[in-house]
C-alpha cells in the first residue's frame, strides 16, 4: 500500500521563525552591527586640464561643466584641490529652493580630509541673477574657513555664480574669507568705495541724468544714498544698480 503524500511543503523552524524569515533576520543584524568603511568615489564626468590660476578658472569650470543650462534652484558645490592647485574632484553638496540651500560644514570638511585636499573653493549660484553675497553667505564662509583651518586646509575662495558673471570673495578681499567678522562701519566703507569706483565711470554720454545730478549742489550725496538704498533693498551690486537708476531718471 502506497502511503499518501502531504501537499504541504515541510518547514524547518528555528525558535518562532521559519527558514524563510531567517535571511531577513540576518540582514537586520548585519545592518545594525556591521561597521562599514566610508569611501569617496570619483565619477569622471568633467574634465579640466592644468592648474587653477584664478577665480575665473573656477567660474568657467562650474558654469560649463556642472551648472550648464537654466538654473531654477540654488546649488552648493565644493571643489577640492591638491598642493599644485590641480582639481582632485568636486562635490555637489546640495540643491535647494530658488533662493536658499542647506550646507553641512562637517561634510564639506570630511570630504576634504578623505580626498587629501590641501585647499578648497566653495561656490553657490543665485538663480535670481543677484551677484551680491548676503550676510548668511559671509557667515557660512567664516564657518567653513575655521573648520578647514583645524586640519591645515585652506579655503581659498567662495564664488557666487549667475548666468552672467560671478562674485569672488578673494578678488573682493572679503574679510569673511580670512575667518574674521566685519565691523558694520567697515562694510559701509567698502560699499561706499565700490559706489565711488562705479560712479567715476558715469559720464554725460552714458548717463546724462545721473551725471547732471552728481554735479548739482549736494548731488553726489543724493546719488550715493539712492544707490545704497537700492543695494540694500535688492541685494544687487552697485554696477548693476547705477544703470537702473539712470533708466528711472530718464522716465521722469
Amino acid at each position: 500500500m502506497k502511503y499518501p503524500t502531504n501537499s504541504i511543503k515541510p518547514q524547518i523552524v528555528f525558535d518562532k521563525y521559519d527558514l524563510s524569515d531567517l535571511q531577513t533576520k540576518i540582514d537586520e543584524l548585519d545592518a545594525e552591527f556591521k561597521v562599514r568603511e566610508i569611501e569617496v568615489t570619483f565619477n569622471q564626468n568633467a574634465y579640466f586640464f592644468g592648474q587653477i590660476a584664478n577665480s575665473f578658472d573656477i567660474y568657467q569650470f562650474i558654469k560649463d561643466r556642472i551648472l550648464s543650462g537654466i538654473e531654477v534652484q540654488e546649488h552648493f558645490i565644493a571643489i577640492y584641490l591638491n598642493q599644485a592647485n590641480k582639481i582632485i574632484g568636486y562635490y555637489h553638496h546640495s540643491t535647494g529652493a530658488i533662493n536658499a540651500t542647506l550646507v553641512d560644514v562637517e561634510i564639506v570638511a570630511a570630504v576634504a580630509l578623505k580626498t587629501l585636499a590641501k585647499s578648497v573653493v566653495i561656490s553657490h549660484n543665485h538663480p535670481s541673477g543677484n551677484l551680491f553675497p548676503s550676510e548668511a553667505d559671509r557667515f557660512l564662509t567664516r564657518r567653513i574657513k575655521e573648520a578647514l583651518k583645524l586640519f591645515d586646509i585652506t579655503l581659498i575662495d567662495h564664488l557666487v555664480i549667475t548666468q552672467n558673471g560671478y562674485y569672488s570673495f578673494a578678488e573682493k578681499n572679503e574679510s569673511s574669507l580670512r575667518g574674521v567678522q566685519d565691523e558694520p562701519d567697515t562694510l559701509v566703507d567698502e560699499l561706499r568705495n565700490e559706489i565711488l569706483l562705479q560712479l567715476k565711470k558715469v559720464t554725460a554720454a552714458n548717463s546724462p541724468n545721473l551725471h547732471e545730478m552728481m554735479h548739482s549742489s549736494n548731488g553726489y550725496a543724493q546719488v550715493e544714498k539712492m544707490v545704497i538704498d537700492r543695494v540694500l533693498h535688492s541685494q544687487l551690486v552697485p554696477a548693476a544698480i547705477i544703470p537702473m537708476i539712470e533708466s528711472d531718471l530718464d522716465m521722469l
